[in-house]
């Protein structure tokens, strides 16, 4: 069972983690399906007006920092251990620095729907990854769950991809963020952390947008007046997008192995799709709804069943 900094207790024969999410991690699960899913047109809106570097520098640097804070003041330490400190740069890197500019690079490509759709082959890397070096044996239903929402990726980017407005720099963008996600996911379960989660995931951040912010400091220079819309959404992203939902992230991880969280999550896709329709006059016709359907089944096998969810730890 993974403790609350994400390291596994006992010894190699204790009992398996659940592979459904527990009543608490539901609950957790729709608050971020809702923050995550709006935050991507959000965060399109912020990138249209204001440089990457600038929006996801911010949103590094202020949303750890804002973390931190939460942590200090809910009476915890700030201080990492010796293995701790040699690990946590890695899993900067892969969860706050690539993941956030390559995201934001989408974003400036393609739709806000469909970079938060090619966001989600991150499932695919995960599944793979955590399989080989976490060992998790996912049953047959994950297998057909993965499939399905999957196939729901596919459509979206075969759909993207003939889209006057749609852009392949965009989907290569997204691809690297996505394997980013997913090995800094990976680093979460697989090493032994002592801190908790809400120091972890402050210093990630907080240390993985230094050189975003540094490499910003060029766009403070030259940038243009953005409207207040723009700037919104650059504090939606941070306070929200950042501070608030990487944290529910890792406390859902924290919950069930690595691929089940992975599949939870394919719902916060059409959230983004249905927003950047109504709001951003996106595409939303008969291949996102089928492909939406597809995500439905997909999550439908990480849900508790009546009667049977796993109790709070």
């Amino acid at each position: 069972m993974a403790d609350a900094t994400g390291r596994h207790q006992g010894t190699p024969d204790s009992a398996p983690e659940p592979t459904r999410l527990p009543a608490r991690g539901l609950l957790l699960l729709v608050l971020l399906t809702l923050i995550w899913g709006n935050s991507w047109p959000l965060t399109k809106v912020a990138i249209d007006e204001i440089p990457i570097f600038v929006v996801r520098g911010l949103c590094g640097i202020g949303g750890g920092a804002l973390v931190l804070v939460l942590a200090i003041l809910a009476g915890q330490s700030l201080r990492l251990d010796a293995t701790e400190r040699r690990w946590i740069l890695p899993a900067a890197l892969f969860n706050a620095t690539l993941w956030l500019y390559f995201t934001g690079l989408a974003l400036s490509y393609i739709t806000a729907g469909h970079t938060a759709i090619a966001a989600y082959t991150f499932p695919l890397w995960l599944f793979l990854i955590s399989t080989v070096a976490l060992r998790e044996t996912p049953s047959p239903g994950k297998w057909i769950g993965l499939a399905l929402g999957m196939c729901a990726v596919g459509i979206l980017l075969f759909r993207n991809l003939n889209m006057i407005e749609g852009d392949w720099r965009g989907i290569a963008a997204m691809m690297v963020a996505a394997f980013s996600w997913a090995v800094g996911t990976v680093l979460m379960k697989r090493i032994p952390w002592q801190a908790p989660t809400l120091v972890l995931v402050g210093w990630q951040f907080l240390l993985g947008g230094i050189p975003l912010i540094v490499l910003a400091i060029p766009d403070f220079v030259t940038m243009e007046r953005a409207s207040v819309l723009a700037w919104t959404g650059t504090a939606y992203a941070t306070l929200l997008g950042v501070s608030a939902a990487y944290w529910l992230w890792f406390k859902i991880v924290d919950m069930v192995p690595a691929w089940v969280a992975s599949l939870s999550v394919l719902a916060v896709p059409a959230v983004s799709l249905v927003t950047g329709a109504l709001a951003l006059g996106e595409p939303l016709g008969w291949m996102e709804v089928t492909a939406l359907l597809l995500l439905v089944a997909g999550i439908s096998t990480v849900l508790p069943r009546l009667g049977t969810s796993q109790p709070d730890s």
